[in-house]
Protein backbone atom coordinates (compact mmCIF):
# COMPACT_ATOMS: atom_id res chain seq x y z
CA UNK A 1 0.00 0.00 0.00
CA UNK A 2 1.88 3.01 -1.05
CA UNK A 3 1.62 6.54 0.53
CA UNK A 4 -1.01 8.58 -1.07
CA UNK A 5 0.14 12.35 -1.34
CA UNK A 6 -2.16 13.46 1.83
CA UNK A 7 -0.20 10.61 3.83
CA UNK A 8 2.87 12.27 2.79
CA UNK A 9 2.48 15.67 3.67
CA UNK A 10 2.89 15.77 7.51
CA UNK A 11 5.94 13.89 7.19
CA UNK A 12 8.03 16.93 8.30
CA UNK A 13 5.89 17.40 11.10
CA UNK A 14 6.47 13.47 12.41
CA UNK A 15 10.17 13.97 11.89
CA UNK A 16 10.23 17.39 14.29
CA UNK A 17 7.85 15.83 16.48
CA UNK A 18 9.78 12.73 16.69
CA UNK A 19 13.18 15.09 17.38
CA UNK A 20 11.72 16.56 19.93
CA UNK A 21 10.96 13.71 21.66
CA UNK A 22 14.64 12.41 21.54
CA UNK A 23 15.87 15.59 22.78
CA UNK A 24 13.95 15.66 25.75
CA UNK A 25 14.76 12.28 26.19
CA UNK A 26 18.29 12.99 25.99
CA UNK A 27 17.31 16.04 28.36
CA UNK A 28 16.11 13.92 31.47
CA UNK A 29 18.35 10.96 30.62
CA UNK A 30 22.02 12.60 29.87
CA UNK A 31 22.78 14.50 33.37
CA UNK A 32 22.11 10.75 35.29
CA UNK A 33 23.75 8.76 32.81
CA UNK A 34 26.76 10.87 33.16
CA UNK A 35 26.50 10.90 37.19
CA UNK A 36 26.11 6.57 36.98
CA UNK A 37 29.02 6.51 34.35
CA UNK A 38 27.19 4.64 32.33
CA UNK A 39 29.70 3.49 29.08
CA UNK A 40 27.84 4.69 25.91
CA UNK A 41 30.34 6.04 23.31
CA UNK A 42 27.80 9.25 22.65
CA UNK A 43 27.61 10.67 25.95
CA UNK A 44 30.06 13.40 26.47
CA UNK A 45 29.13 14.53 22.68
CA UNK A 46 25.50 14.13 23.82
CA UNK A 47 26.10 16.44 27.02
CA UNK A 48 28.03 18.77 24.46
CA UNK A 49 25.30 18.86 22.04
CA UNK A 50 22.39 19.48 24.70
CA UNK A 51 24.17 22.23 26.19
CA UNK A 52 24.85 24.33 22.96
CA UNK A 53 23.79 27.63 22.77
CA UNK A 54 22.34 26.99 19.22
CA UNK A 55 20.40 24.21 19.52
CA UNK A 56 16.53 23.98 18.40
CA UNK A 57 14.85 21.11 17.40
CA UNK A 58 14.44 22.38 14.14
CA UNK A 59 18.02 22.32 12.77
CA UNK A 60 18.05 18.75 14.03
CA UNK A 61 15.17 17.31 12.44
CA UNK A 62 15.57 13.93 11.07
CA UNK A 63 18.98 13.56 12.41
CA UNK A 64 19.56 9.71 12.56
CA UNK A 65 22.58 10.24 14.59
CA UNK A 66 20.77 12.08 17.04
CA UNK A 67 17.53 9.68 17.12
CA UNK A 68 19.12 6.90 17.40
CA UNK A 69 21.68 7.90 20.49
CA UNK A 70 18.27 9.29 22.23
CA UNK A 71 16.90 5.79 21.69
CA UNK A 72 20.00 4.20 23.04
CA UNK A 73 20.01 6.53 25.94
CA UNK A 74 16.47 5.88 26.73
CA UNK A 75 16.80 1.71 26.50
CA UNK A 76 19.48 2.25 29.04
CA UNK A 77 17.08 3.02 31.64
CA UNK A 78 13.99 0.31 31.04
CA UNK A 79 13.95 -3.06 31.83
CA UNK A 80 15.55 -5.42 29.39
CA UNK A 81 12.13 -7.25 28.26
CA UNK A 82 10.82 -3.26 27.81
CA UNK A 83 13.41 -2.90 25.33
CA UNK A 84 12.13 -4.49 22.51
CA UNK A 85 9.11 -2.06 22.53
CA UNK A 86 10.73 0.77 21.85
CA UNK A 87 10.40 2.05 18.08
CA UNK A 88 13.38 2.35 16.18
CA UNK A 89 12.03 5.44 14.70
CA UNK A 90 14.05 4.74 11.37
CA UNK A 91 12.73 6.79 8.33
CA UNK A 92 12.15 3.85 5.26
CA UNK A 93 13.82 4.43 2.38
CA UNK A 94 10.43 3.12 0.03
CA UNK A 95 6.65 2.58 1.40
CA UNK A 96 5.08 -0.62 2.03
CA UNK A 97 4.29 -2.26 -1.15
CA UNK A 98 0.63 -1.93 -1.94
CA UNK A 99 -1.37 -4.94 -2.80
CA UNK A 100 -1.83 -3.92 -6.52
CA UNK A 101 2.12 -2.83 -6.33
CA UNK A 102 3.37 -6.41 -5.38
CA UNK A 103 0.92 -8.52 -8.15
CA UNK A 104 2.57 -6.62 -11.13
CA UNK A 105 6.18 -5.89 -9.82
CA UNK A 106 7.04 -9.08 -7.52
CA UNK A 107 4.69 -11.94 -8.63
CA UNK A 108 5.53 -14.34 -11.54
CA UNK A 109 2.06 -14.80 -13.60
CA UNK A 110 2.17 -17.39 -16.34
CA UNK A 111 1.25 -15.76 -19.19
CA UNK A 112 2.03 -16.19 -22.91
CA UNK A 113 2.68 -13.11 -24.90
CA UNK A 114 -0.25 -13.75 -27.31
CA UNK A 115 -2.82 -14.22 -24.76
CA UNK A 116 -5.89 -11.97 -24.06
CA UNK A 117 -5.98 -10.81 -20.87
CA UNK A 118 -9.10 -9.44 -18.95
CA UNK A 119 -9.12 -7.30 -15.44
CA UNK A 120 -12.51 -6.84 -13.94
CA UNK A 121 -12.06 -4.28 -11.22
CA UNK A 122 -9.03 -2.68 -12.45
CA UNK A 123 -9.88 0.36 -10.31
CA UNK A 124 -7.19 2.74 -9.54
CA UNK A 125 -4.68 -0.20 -9.71
CA UNK A 126 -4.95 -1.70 -13.20
CA UNK A 127 -3.21 -4.92 -13.90
CA UNK A 128 0.48 -4.93 -15.58
CA UNK A 129 -0.16 -7.48 -18.27
CA UNK A 130 -4.09 -6.89 -18.76
CA UNK A 131 -4.89 -6.51 -22.37
CA UNK A 132 -8.38 -4.63 -21.56
CA UNK A 133 -10.13 -3.14 -18.32
CA UNK A 134 -13.26 -3.30 -16.87
CA UNK A 135 -14.87 -1.81 -13.78
CA UNK A 136 -18.68 -1.30 -12.72
CA UNK A 137 -17.83 2.36 -11.51
CA UNK A 138 -16.62 4.74 -14.02
CA UNK A 139 -17.15 7.92 -11.43
CA UNK A 140 -15.89 7.72 -7.71
CA UNK A 141 -17.70 5.41 -5.12
CA UNK A 142 -17.32 4.05 -1.43
CA UNK A 143 -15.72 1.04 -2.91
CA UNK A 144 -12.47 2.69 -3.67
CA UNK A 145 -10.59 5.36 -2.51
CA UNK A 146 -8.47 6.47 -5.11
CA UNK A 147 -9.62 7.56 -8.70
CA UNK A 148 -10.53 5.51 -11.65
CA UNK A 149 -7.48 4.44 -14.28
CA UNK A 150 -7.84 5.29 -17.88
CA UNK A 151 -4.75 4.70 -19.92
CA UNK A 152 -4.56 3.51 -23.74
CA UNK A 153 -6.62 -0.01 -23.29
CA UNK A 154 -9.89 -0.62 -23.79
CA UNK A 155 -12.36 0.04 -21.00
CA UNK A 156 -15.39 -1.43 -20.24
CA UNK A 157 -18.46 -0.34 -17.55
CA UNK A 158 -19.33 -3.70 -16.51
CA UNK A 159 -21.98 -5.40 -14.30
CA UNK A 160 -19.82 -8.33 -13.30
CA UNK A 161 -22.82 -10.37 -12.21
CA UNK A 162 -23.72 -10.09 -16.13
CA UNK A 163 -20.62 -9.61 -18.12
CA UNK A 164 -20.55 -8.84 -21.97
CA UNK A 165 -18.43 -10.96 -22.91
CA UNK A 166 -18.94 -13.95 -24.87
CA UNK A 167 -17.75 -17.31 -23.65
CA UNK A 168 -14.26 -17.79 -23.26
CA UNK A 169 -13.34 -14.15 -25.00
CA UNK A 170 -10.78 -14.45 -22.65
CA UNK A 171 -7.31 -16.22 -22.18
CA UNK A 172 -7.06 -15.34 -18.69
CA UNK A 173 -9.36 -13.17 -16.48
CA UNK A 174 -7.78 -11.27 -13.22
CA UNK A 175 -9.97 -10.22 -10.91
CA UNK A 176 -8.09 -8.38 -7.43
CA UNK A 177 -10.38 -7.32 -4.38
CA UNK A 178 -13.83 -7.81 -6.26
CA UNK A 179 -16.06 -10.18 -5.29
CA UNK A 180 -16.09 -9.49 -1.14
CA UNK A 181 -17.71 -5.92 -2.37
CA UNK A 182 -20.92 -7.87 -3.99
CA UNK A 183 -24.30 -8.54 -3.06
CA UNK A 184 -23.84 -11.81 -5.20
CA UNK A 185 -20.81 -12.94 -5.48
CA UNK A 186 -21.84 -16.37 -6.51
CA UNK A 187 -22.94 -14.73 -9.82
CA UNK A 188 -19.82 -13.30 -10.65
CA UNK A 189 -17.67 -16.00 -9.77
CA UNK A 190 -19.96 -18.08 -12.51
CA UNK A 191 -19.38 -15.00 -15.14
CA UNK A 192 -15.82 -15.11 -14.24
CA UNK A 193 -15.83 -18.98 -15.76
CA UNK A 194 -17.81 -18.80 -18.07
CA UNK A 195 -15.63 -15.67 -20.27
CA UNK A 196 -12.28 -17.11 -19.17
CA UNK A 197 -10.24 -20.22 -20.11
CA UNK A 198 -8.17 -19.47 -16.47
CA UNK A 199 -7.55 -16.41 -14.44
CA UNK A 200 -6.48 -15.27 -10.78
CA UNK A 201 -9.16 -14.11 -7.65
CA UNK A 202 -7.77 -12.40 -4.58
CA UNK A 203 -9.90 -11.31 -1.76
CA UNK A 204 -9.06 -9.98 1.58
CA UNK A 205 -9.33 -12.50 4.87
CA UNK A 206 -10.51 -12.38 7.99
CA UNK A 207 -7.99 -11.43 9.74
CA UNK A 208 -6.87 -8.01 6.93
CA UNK A 209 -10.07 -6.32 7.07
CA UNK A 210 -10.39 -7.18 11.42
CA UNK A 211 -6.95 -5.43 11.86
CA UNK A 212 -7.38 -3.04 9.41
CA UNK A 213 -10.34 -1.89 10.36
CA UNK A 214 -12.44 -2.32 6.92
CA UNK A 215 -15.23 -4.11 8.86
CA UNK A 216 -16.62 -0.62 9.88
CA UNK A 217 -16.93 1.11 6.80
CA UNK A 218 -20.37 1.17 5.26
CA UNK A 219 -20.99 -0.55 2.02
CA UNK A 220 -17.99 -1.79 1.52
CA UNK A 221 -16.54 -5.28 2.53
CA UNK A 222 -19.52 -7.69 2.68
CA UNK A 223 -17.45 -11.09 2.66
CA UNK A 224 -14.15 -12.14 3.79
CA UNK A 225 -12.06 -14.97 1.94
CA UNK A 226 -10.40 -18.23 2.47
CA UNK A 227 -8.87 -21.20 0.20
CA UNK A 228 -9.05 -24.55 1.22
CA UNK A 229 -7.44 -27.09 -1.05
CA UNK A 230 -8.53 -24.75 -4.12
CA UNK A 231 -11.83 -23.96 -3.14
CA UNK A 232 -12.73 -20.92 -2.25
CA UNK A 233 -14.57 -20.47 0.47
CA UNK A 234 -16.59 -16.64 0.92
CA UNK A 235 -17.97 -15.99 4.12
CA UNK A 236 -20.20 -12.91 4.98
CA UNK A 237 -19.61 -10.57 8.04
CA UNK A 238 -21.95 -10.69 10.77
CA UNK A 239 -23.55 -7.48 12.39
CA UNK A 240 -21.89 -7.86 15.76
CA UNK A 241 -18.30 -8.24 13.59
CA UNK A 242 -19.16 -4.33 12.26
CA UNK A 243 -17.44 -2.40 14.57
CA UNK A 244 -14.61 0.14 15.43
CA UNK A 245 -11.35 -0.94 16.65
CA UNK A 246 -9.74 2.08 15.81
CA UNK A 247 -6.48 2.49 12.91
CA UNK A 248 -3.37 1.27 14.74
CA UNK A 249 -2.87 -1.65 12.85
CA UNK A 250 -3.61 0.12 9.37
CA UNK A 251 -0.98 3.48 10.77
CA UNK A 252 1.31 1.00 11.78
CA UNK A 253 1.70 -0.02 8.13
CA UNK A 254 1.55 3.30 6.12
CA UNK A 255 3.91 4.85 8.30
CA UNK A 256 7.09 6.23 6.85
CA UNK A 257 9.25 5.36 10.18
CA UNK A 258 9.98 1.31 9.90
CA UNK A 259 8.18 -0.92 12.35
CA UNK A 260 8.26 -4.41 13.40
CA UNK A 261 4.23 -4.88 12.25
CA UNK A 262 5.47 -3.63 8.17
CA UNK A 263 7.70 -6.45 8.07
CA UNK A 264 5.36 -9.35 9.51
CA UNK A 265 2.87 -7.92 6.86
CA UNK A 266 5.83 -8.21 4.06
CA UNK A 267 6.47 -11.53 5.08
CA UNK A 268 2.57 -13.44 5.90
CA UNK A 269 0.98 -11.38 2.63
CA UNK A 270 -0.91 -14.93 2.58
CA UNK A 271 -2.40 -14.57 5.98
CA UNK A 272 -4.40 -10.76 4.80
CA UNK A 273 -4.87 -12.07 1.47
CA UNK A 274 -6.24 -15.48 0.02
CA UNK A 275 -5.75 -16.31 -3.61
CA UNK A 276 -6.87 -18.52 -6.16
CA UNK A 277 -5.23 -19.36 -9.54
CA UNK A 278 -7.87 -21.36 -11.49
CA UNK A 279 -8.22 -23.06 -14.77
CA UNK A 280 -11.27 -24.40 -16.17
CA UNK A 281 -13.50 -23.87 -12.91
CA UNK A 282 -13.73 -21.69 -10.15
CA UNK A 283 -14.77 -24.29 -7.11
CA UNK A 284 -16.39 -21.86 -4.23
CA UNK A 285 -18.66 -22.00 -1.40
CA UNK A 286 -20.79 -18.85 0.25
CA UNK A 287 -21.88 -18.57 3.72
CA UNK A 288 -23.53 -15.87 4.79
CA UNK A 289 -23.89 -14.42 8.31
CA UNK A 290 -26.68 -16.75 9.66
CA UNK A 291 -23.77 -19.64 9.08
CA UNK A 292 -25.79 -21.01 6.06
CA UNK A 293 -24.90 -22.25 2.40
CA UNK A 294 -26.53 -19.85 -0.22
CA UNK A 295 -24.63 -20.63 -2.71
CA UNK A 296 -21.84 -23.40 -4.07
CA UNK A 297 -19.88 -23.95 -7.43
CA UNK A 298 -22.05 -27.68 -7.31
CA UNK A 299 -25.42 -25.72 -7.31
Amino acid sequence: MNLSSSARRPLNAIRLAATRIAMSVLRRTLPSLAASHVAIPELKALMDLMEGPALVAEAHVGDPQLTAAARRLFAATVPLEARELIPPLTMRTEPVANTWTYQNHHMNWDIEPQELVLDVGSGGWPFRRADHLADKYLESTSHRVEDLVRDHRPMYEVDLESLPFADKSYDYVFCSHVLEHLELPGRAIRELERVGRRGYIEVPTRLSDILFNFTRLPNHHRWHGLVLDGTLLLVEWSDRERREIKNHFFNALHSAYANPFQDFFDENRDLFFCSLRWRDQIPFLLIDKHGRIVDASNR
